[in-house]
């Protein structure tokens, strides 16, 4: 017979079952014709009784008529997660700081079964991690054990969801024949609420801060963290972004810190890329900025060019949007006004315009989001708006 022959040759009727001189059973059926390798697929196994054979043979025959079969394989979940996360990153649309994020949710199931192999991964092992996941265990200063504590419920979710994702991707690489973690479940995702009152900073202590770093070298870029511009986009933002006599500004990239290090790409997503009118202050401090950036450069011999990042240091490199943090803390520390996040004082934004009356599409197209997130986290309304409110009523009902 020949090789060609060979390959075209349809499955065996028999089940290829042996009996061993021991009693066991060996069954060892003839599936079909691997279409890479054009040769025979023989899986075989042992078992104590014939029935359990014949049962393994049915089994076998039926992933293999459904394409769903796989050849055994010692391939460990850190394989399979390494090559996820390698697929991920080959993708433009996937950012940088999302795989960063990936990475940090699979240390939980790396911790508990990175070296098992993928095709002994059972709903049974995964349902008992999910229901035991916690921090990184460690050793209190008296040298005895200290157990991890129990995840908050958005990185237990997270860490879920990564798991249920690698493993899907080996069930689309025909590393195993179905997905133990189907009916895995993941907690909910948090319900949005608004920003607590307290979260954020009033107009009041916003233009005291901004009084407090009039005369700061980098005073334009924290005018424009108060419009509500994030982190990342303040950090992306090049000379070339900005339209000084114009008095406004493109977002077109973002920089962002993966791992201690700045990475430059898209922004977060598509609302993110838009055109903003630069306020009258807030542009007269850009402006004073630049002017200032300009004498800086020509004292060291580096002339500013116009492709420059404006979040820089005097000799004109980028400073890491993580340094820029620490200096926003230092200027707040110093003007003496409540703790902040610079996440915070986005929401301070949306909400000061939410509070002046500023329509919530109109809101949610100034700070690159979804007018359904910007009235469920951002629509809180004051306690004086609410007296007011409250006063309308007495008066319509005939009280004074």
């Amino acid at each position: 017979m020949s090789a060609d022959d060979t390959r075209k040759r349809g499955p065996r009727t028999d089940d290829g079952l042996t009996k061993l001189a021991d009693g066991r059973w060996r069954a060892r059926p003839t599936l079909g014709t691997d279409p890479v390798t054009g040769k025979q697929v023989w899986p075989y196994r042992t078992f104590s009784t014939k029935g359990a054979a014949r049962e393994w043979i049915t089994e076998q025959r039926k992933q293999w008529d459904a394409h769903t079969w796989s050849a055994k394989s010692e391939r460990t979940f850190d394989d399979v997660a390494d090559h996820w996360l390698k697929v991920r990153a080959a993708d433009d649309g996937t950012r940088a700081n999302t795989i960063r994020a990936d990475r940090e949710s699979l240390a939980y199931a790396r911790r508990a079964f990175g070296s098992v192999a993928v095709q002994k991964l059972t709903p049974e092992v995964l349902v008992d991690w999910s229901l035991n996941l916690t921090t990184k265990p460690g050793t209190n200063a008296d040298g005895t054990p200290k157990p991890g504590r129990p995840l908050a419920a958005s990185t237990k979710r997270r860490a879920i969801v990564t798991v249920k994702a690698v493993m899907a991707h080996a069930v689309r690489m025909r590393w195993v024949n179905y997905d133990p973690t189907a009916n895995l479940d993941a907690p909910g995702q948090k319900v949005i609420v608004a920003v607590a009152e307290g979260e954020i900073w009033t107009p009041e202590q916003m233009t005291a801060f901004l009084d407090s770093v009039a005369d700061h070298r980098l005073a334009g870029c924290f005018a424009l963290t108060l419009l509500g511009l994030r982190r990342e986009e303040v950090g992306g933002l090049r000379w070339s972004d900005l339209d000084l006599d114009a008095g406004e500004l493109r977002i077109r990239q973002a920089r962002v810190d993966v791992n201690g290090r700045d990475v430059v790409g898209d922004p977060k997503n598509a609302r993110s890329v838009r055109d903003l009118p630069i306020p009258p202050r807030e542009l007269a401090m850009v402006k004073a900025m630049r002017t200032a950036h300009l004498r800086e450069r020509m004292a060291v011999g580096r002339p500013l060019a116009e492709g420059d990042l404006i979040l820089a240091r005097i000799d004109g490199s980028p400073l890491p949007v993580r340094d820029y943090t620490r200096l926003f803390t230092a200027r707040r520390k110093a003007a003496k006004l409540p703790p902040i996040t610079l996440r915070n004082l986005r929401h301070s934004s949306v909400s000061r315009m939410r509070a002046a009356g500023v329509p919530a599409d109109v809101v949610a197209a100034w700070h690159g989001h979804s007018e359904r997130m910007t009235t469920a986290v951002y629509g809180r309304v004051s306690d004086d708006r609410l007296k007011a409110a409250a006063d309308v009523f007495s008066k319509a009902v005939g009280n004074s």
